[in-house]
């Protein structure tokens, strides 16, 4: 097993709710400032999405997200040892009614979510409400870490596919009335659509445009924001409908341009709650 999967087991068998974890969240952020982990690239992605803020305030906000993350790494080893503590975390929900309607007529949906707050911890809160849930993963390159994550997520009820396979499964899953869960705020590649992101363009996933369009299923935006330790709150907008009118790619572009405006706003909502550490543009 690699050292990276070993210590995170390690921190695994030692997290209980309360001090203990509070001391290894620590412990983890002071860690993450220390070695200043992917820092550059954070303050970067800053620069470009809020060009005239200070430099000062945006060290501030990688601090923040170092203490967010370190939290959120907490809570979801803690939710794999009791997944129905969700319940008691997530303090308030607005919008729940979007799901409750969609999940009662069958008709499956594309969850459009983003790296934001602690969004293990909503995967959890969707599976242990028991909406039909399936959420599309990135594995990491380590395998090891890869197979961990798997096993906790399923502990959670948390049902996952890969994204490289998103557009084939994900369908015949959205035809059978699941919910399919994409992250759909990191860098497209080669592949994706170059449309607007926090005022610069970026290489967006269509995705979630292209699985609305192909299947008729609604896209419905959701996010988590934390509030507190162990205590977090869930926005779900209203289904977005596949834009049927539109020639395909214009259409796909279109709604994607549409995503990042909601994506966007999540963001700039908490800033320091979004993942600054990723490339988000490339080029």
């Amino acid at each position: 097993m690699s050292v990276v999967a070993t210590a995170i087991k390690g921190v695994h068998f030692l997290v209980k709710p309360g001090i203990s974890a509070n001391i290894l969240a620590y412990l983890l952020y002071r860690l993450a400032c220390t070695f200043g982990i992917r820092r550059n690239v954070a303050l970067t992605n800053l620069g470009i999405a809020y060009p005239e803020s200070d430099p000062s305030w945006r060290r501030e906000v990688v601090k923040k997200l170092y203490c967010n993350l370190s939290l959120s790494v907490m809570e979801f080893l803690i939710l794999t040892k009791n997944p129905k503590a969700v319940s008691k975390w997530v303090t308030k929900v607005e919008g729940e009614e979007h799901l409750e309607n969609l999940s009662k007529s069958g008709r499956g949906a594309v969850l459009l979510t983003a790296h934001m707050g602690n969004w293990e911890l909503l995967a959890a809160w969707l599976a242990c409400k028991g909406y039909p849930l399936v959420a599309g993963v990135r594995d990491p390159n380590d395998v090891h870490v890869s197979k961990l994550l798997a096993y906790y997520r399923k502990a959670l009820g948390v049902e996952t596919i890969p994204k490289k396979s998103l557009l084939l499964k994900g369908a015949k899953l959205l035809k059978q009335g699941k919910f399919i869960g994409i992250l759909a705020d990191q860098d497209g590649g080669t592949d994706g659509i170059r449309v607007s992101f926090m005022g610069k363009v970026a290489s967006t996933v269509g995705g979630p445009a292209a699985l609305s369009l192909l299947t008729k299923a609604p896209v419905v935006p959701i996010v988590s924001y934390r509030i507190a330790p162990y205590e977090h709150e869930i926005l779900v907008l209203p289904p977005i409908e596949p834009l049927y009118e539109l020639p395909r790619e214009e259409a796909i572009r279109e709604m994607t341009i549409k995503f990042n405006d909601i994506l966007e706003g999540f963001i700039r909502r908490s800033p320091e709650q979004w993942l600054w550490l990723h490339r988000r543009w490339r080029d």
